[in-house]
């Protein structure tokens, strides 16, 4: 279990985060309709989107600290890939819509836009940007929390975006002064098409992740092999005729089931069995504190 102060700490990141997505949400629409500019829009759609499931994280880190209950029996852990795909599929279908829009916008006759207006929410949105994410990461890597660090990675294909924005609108500043404007006439347009692809580069990560989870995929990290290897070594010392386990992760959770194959009965009482139960979570509460163990011994081969 996190402690209590790590909850906390989380829980101000991603409050931090909210707010920042509020004020960054509605400057960005404000900016983007008084200068003009898709791309500004565009920005403070994305923040608007991040409000929302930065709101539903920060309510499944306060579930993830509850015990488990009568209605969710196995705890809350699920939730937490669950919602990353969620996040994962509304950006990424944004993404589309906005790149298909950018695209279009290419064969129409563009307005300029307000330059000064557009470079000013740019500076401040690069800046703001990058401030939010580093606090985020530093605290996601102190607590080692998926969460925090999801959220901390949209920050900074935000501060990236900004920079992106901000650089283009600064071309369109200089080739205005080198009288040739008509060369920048679709860069608002062509900044969306940026926007797009570039942030779809994280839902798509996040995805490939968190379905495996979601999915139930037996992890490939530190952890399977460190259950792989004490298993094998334990069944080996303590001589039984055989053994299973499975293995997921689901958020920062991980459910071992392991089934031992011992064919006399009579040597393992039930107080030899809870004793190599406590020997596995002893062990393995060293290398993840949120670990669900199942231990179970059976006389037969069909039940491993």
């Amino acid at each position: 279990m996190a402690s209590s102060h790590g909850s906390r700490t989380e829980q101000f990141a991603l409050k931090l985060s909210l707010l920042g997505t509020v004020i960054m949400g509605m400057l960005g629409l404000i900016f983007g309709y008084l200068s003009d500019s898709k791309a500004i829009f565009l920005d403070g759609i994305f923040s608007l989107l991040s409000m929302g499931m930065t709101g539903l994280t920060l309510y499944i880190s306060i579930l993830l600290k509850k015990p488990d209950n009568r209605l969710f029996q196995f705890g809350y852990a699920h939730l937490e890939p669950l919602m990353n795909v969620i996040n994962g599929i509304f950006i990424l279908l944004t993404c589309v819509l906005a790149f298909t829009s950018g695209f279009l916008d290419l064969f129409k006759e563009k307005e300029p836009i307000n330059l000064q207006l557009a470079v000013c929410f740019a500076l401040f949105s690069t800046f703001f940007s990058f401030t939010i994410f580093f606090i985020e990461y530093r605290i996601s890597k102190k607590q080692k929390s998926e969460l925090v660090y999801c959220d901390s990675q949209e920050w900074l294909i935000d501060s990236l975006l900004s920079t992106t924005i901000l650089f283009g609108f600064l071309l369109v500043v200089i080739f205005d002064k080198l009288k040739l404007s008509h060369l920048t006439t679709h860069m608002d347009s062509y900044l969306v098409m940026i926007i797009a692809v570039s942030a779809a580069v994280f839902p798509i990560k996040i995805l490939k992740r968190n379905i495996k989870e979601v999915l139930l995929v037996a992890p490939k990290d530190d952890y399977q092999k460190e259950v792989d290897s004490y298993l094998s070594q334990l069944c080996k010392k303590l001589k039984f005729d055989g053994y299973t386990h499975h293995l997921a992760k689901t958020g920062r959770q991980y459910d071992l089931e392991v089934n031992f194959l011992v064919k006399n009965d009579k040597k393992w009482t039930m107080k030899r069995q809870d004793r190599v139960r406590q020997l596995i979570w002893t062990h393995f509460k060293r290398q993840s504190s949120n670990t669900w163990l199942s231990v179970s011994f059976t006389t037969e081969k069909r039940w491993l």
